[in-house]
């Protein structure tokens, strides 16, 4: 049977977000139970948009897409956020896309009730996809504390571990984004107890999108002609800018979110270790910094200092078999799977 999933995501028009939509929405492997647009990378009106005109161009409309929340829990916009990377919580008017505004409607229910009502009505069957900020599932957590126990798992993209290799932040030194914009809701799901599957910098750092995926997937040969478009028109242009190095192109980001749905299908792809994982939520450069550490006792000269002893470790996928990926996602992408 498909595994049942809700996809928690900060998505955009063709980006890695919505990449992995389609990954996950062509994947025999997984059903798709609704769609839960969080801010993040972009303002939420426009996710939701990009998230209804896709489910129409590949004939998904019977998927419920659930508006989350505009704004973190906590976590105002600053100087800082208006110069970087993301559109959060900027509450755009939103006139047009570049496929043309969706006819689909999206469903009444909040995102955070959506999620809490799907997974207790499939109890054990359900996994939390979350490759966005954390708010929605956060928020659904407290106010359905009992999913903790009935969720299947959670997969969260999110946080850098510094203990492990490739483990710096991509928003400031020691923080990744998507614990950056929202780390209160980070911390409320890290520690909640659900069982979880991290999918931090660390591995996908390991990922890359390279033009010969590309080709493979704007080939003929390709059964989803809906795809191979969407790829000719939207993703192609990126190799031809100038700063695509010519020898080896490849698009600026990699397989990031792809890598969550691709453990949905095939957990060994990757490698992980049982780490406890903690969320600094102090103001300042630490903010939305994950400090990963094994459970047990730190020894600092001849004193003991006991870390959060009471935290649940979680899997931390910190490497894996990127050919396997890749070849996972172009089969999904083409049909051959």
């Amino acid at each position: 049977m498909p595994e049942k999933i809700i996809y928690d995501t900060d998505i955009g028009w063709m980006n890695d977000d919505c990449m992995a939509a389609i990954f996950a929405l062509k994947s025999p492997s997984i059903e798709v139970l609704g769609i839960t647009p969080i801010m993040g990378n972009f303002d939420l009106d426009y996710e939701m948009v990009c998230t209804l005109r896709l489910l129409e161009l590949l004939d998904n409309e019977h998927i419920p897409v659930c508006r989350g929340f505009d704004r973190p829990l906590i976590h105002e916009r600053s100087d800082y956020a208006d110069r970087v990377w993301g559109r959060w919580a900027l509450h755009q008017t939103v006139e047009d896309i570049p496929p043309g505004m969706p006819e689909l409607k999206a469903d009444i229910r909040h995102a955070a009730n959506f999620i809490g009502e799907t997974v207790l009505a499939y109890p054990g069957e359900v996994s939390i996809v979350a490759v966005g900020p954390l708010t929605n599932v956060a928020v659904a957590v407290r106010m359905y504390p009992e999913i903790v126990d009935k969720v299947k798992e959670v997969v969260i993209m999110g946080g850098a571990i510094g203990r492990l290799p490739r483990g710096e932040g991509n928003i400031t030194p020691s923080a990744e984004f998507n614990f950056w914009v929202d780390p209160e809701s980070a911390q409320i799901v890290l520690y909640s107890g659900a069982p979880i599957t991290l999918m931090p910098l660390n591995v996908t750092r390991r990922s890359y999108f390279a033009k010969s995926l590309y080709d493979s997937i704007v080939s003929p040969e390709n059964i989803y002609p809906e795809i191979r478009e969407l790829f000719l028109e939207y993703v192609g242009p990126h190799f031809d800018d100038p700063d695509v190095d010519a020898k080896e192109p490849i698009l600026f980001y990699g397989l990031t979110d792809h890598a969550c749905v691709g453990y949905i299908i095939e957990p060994d792809v990757f490698v992980y270790k049982e780490m406890c994982v903690e969320i600094s939520v102090q103001k300042g450069l630490d903010y939305g910094t994950s400090y990963g550490y094994e459970k047990g006792t730190y020894v600092t000269g001849s004193e003991s200092l006991p870390i959060q002893n009471d935290l649940n470790p979680i899997r931390v996928a910190y490497d894996m078999d990127f050919e396997k990926l890749a070849t996972l996602y172009l089969g999904v992408m083409t049909g051959q799977l």
